[in-house]
């Protein structure tokens, strides 16, 4: 099983393409890709992203995508910080970007990417009981604290280094009033969640992020042959002060010839400041570097949540799941679908509606592979994975099964199902009612994945006297959008379909 993730941030946007052999393996790399698209530096004085940062971020997806297609990986999952989240127009760019590339970047909060982040430093580096993990971006600081594995509280502040830098240090080399001041701003943001991250006397503080490591760099080199790898290396906080003292007097053009700093010069002060101050205000005396940080985080929760997936399946599910292997199908995407058309069938039968047993196994099925025949052309695709399915040899299940999965993936898009239509005719009228109205389903499950971001959540499916209300959490505008446009079977079927966000109001019908 291959998977391939990749997180946008303000400075830099990072691909991380990974392997995972058998279950409980660990994770091989394969290829990764860094791209300096700050982002940072392409706002317009009302902090939208301008059509040069757009462009931008298109032109690294694009390599992204196609570096993941090299490798047989059909689906990058992307996750836009700081820049994009705090953008104005940022989610309307990730809307037209996904659209143009085929790769949509999720928007996530600040406590998402530090939840994502304090994981993946979890599985580089050791952490104990109590742990408190400072991760310093473009835009903004994350400090998260938690056990062995999962934060268990997050905090995000705009501190990030591009955005201090720009905000205080405007002197090359900056001034000392200059630092100050930024100092105090850290400080001051600071102080009043500070109790929440303190250490005890057996805390691990561990810094990530591309200063992190820029600073373990230049600490660990001799002369000026810097360390292959940082990660795990440790240091005292006054270390990092005596770094800060080093850069700040330097201006950037002798900065980027020390040990690490060679791409960070213009940032490294404000992000040194900024570590330092926050550790000194917590009152930390020594901390940890993790080379792991959010990408490694996202590889981390994407391959357990695929493993969670695999092994809730049936025997004939797990045949289902090779077949979609072997025709390269979006496995993430499918496994998505699958999960929102099982809970939209469970909200129709807590409603009363009935189906017969088997329903939910050919649901799941067609679910996963609904796609299959974009191997053959992305144009008329379902007709294609009609065809495959019905000549896949697919394990446990009979003849009248597969059939009725085939078609499934059928209808998912473009016509319902017609009197014309002579596979579907040749069902008895049992067949024929049980694949419309599984259809309906699946369609409305594709639909709230059309983005492929993988993100929406069923929260509750009621139905009241003028038609159903679904609601759900995490859409993007396209998964929105792709519901509403293939509730027309659902409607038929069932009756109206209207569209909740978990907070908001009605969407739409």
């Amino acid at each position: 099983m291959r998977v391939a993730v990749a997180d946008v941030g303000t400075n830099s946007s990072h691909l991380l393409i990974a392997e995972v052999r058998g279950a409980g393996g660990e994770p091989r790399v394969l290829d990764a890709l860094k791209d300096r698209t700050r982002l940072g530096e392409c706002l317009d004085a009302a902090g939208n992203l301008t059509p040069e940062g757009e462009r931008r971020l298109r032109e690294a997806l694009t390599r992204f995508r196609d570096l993941a297609a090299a490798e047989g990986v059909a689906e990058v999952r992307v996750y836009a910080t700081s820049a994009l989240r705090e953008a104005p127009n940022g989610a309307e760019v990730a809307a037209r970007v996904g659209a143009a590339v085929g790769v949509y970047p999720v928007i996530i909060s600040g406590e998402r990417e530090g939840e994502l982040t304090y994981l993946g430093a979890a599985h580089s580096v050791e952490f104990g009981p109590d742990n408190v993990l400072l991760d310093l971006g473009g835009g903004s600081l994350e400090l998260a604290r938690g056990g062995p594995e999962r934060a268990a509280d997050v905090l995000s502040l705009p501190l990030g280094a591009i955005r201090m830098t720009r905000a205080y240090l405007r002197a090359d080399p900056p001034k000392g009033g200059e630092l100050r001041a930024l100092r105090a701003a850290v400080r001051a943001a600071l102080a009043p969640h500070a109790g929440r991250f303190c250490p005890g006397p057996q805390t691990r503080v561990i810094l990530s992020s591309g200063t992190a490591e820029a600073a373990a760099t230049l600490l660990a080199a001799r002369g000026d042959e810097a360390p292959e790898r940082v990660n795990g290396l440790g240091f005292p906080v006054a270390a990092l002060g005596a770094a800060l003292e080093r850069v700040r007097s330097l201006p950037a053009a002798r900065r980027a010839r020390l040990p690490g700093l060679e791409r960070r010069a213009d940032t490294v002060v404000a992000g040194f400041a900024v570590l330092h101050a926050a550790l000194d205000l917590l009152g930390a005396q020594s901390f940890t570097v993790s080379e792991g940080a959010l990408r490694e985080g996202m590889l981390v929760e994407e391959l357990e949540r695929t493993a969670a997936y695999v092994s809730g399946l049936s025997p004939r599910q797990r045949s289902v799941l090779a077949t979609a292997e072997r025709f390269g199908a979006n496995l993430a995407h499918a496994r998505q679908v699958a999960s929102l058309a099982q809970a939209l069938l469970g909200g129709l039968e807590a409603a009363g509606e009935a189906f017969p047993p088997e329903a939910r196994s050919l649901l799941t099925a067609a679910a996963g592979l609904h796609e299959v025949g974009q191997i053959v052309a992305q144009s008329g695709h379902h007709k294609h994975s009609a065809y495959l399915i019905r000549h896949a040899g697919l394990r446990g299940f009979s003849p009248r099964e597969t059939e009725l999965i085939a078609l499934l993936a059928r209808y998912h898009r473009k016509s319902p199902p017609k009197p014309s239509h002579p596979e579907f005719v040749a069902l008895p009228p049992e067949g024929r009612a049980l694949v419309t109205r599984l259809a309906a389903v699946l369609r409305v499950a594709d639909g709230l994945d059309r983005s492929h971001a993988g993100q929406t959540r069923v929260r509750s499916l009621e139905r009241g006297a003028g038609g159903w209300t679904l609601e759900v959490a995490g859409a993007t505008p396209l998964d929105r959008e792709g519901m509403e446009a293939k509730a027309d079977l659902w409607t038929r079927e069932f009756g109206p379909l209207r569209l909740v966000l978990a907070g908001a109001g009605i969407l739409g019908a």
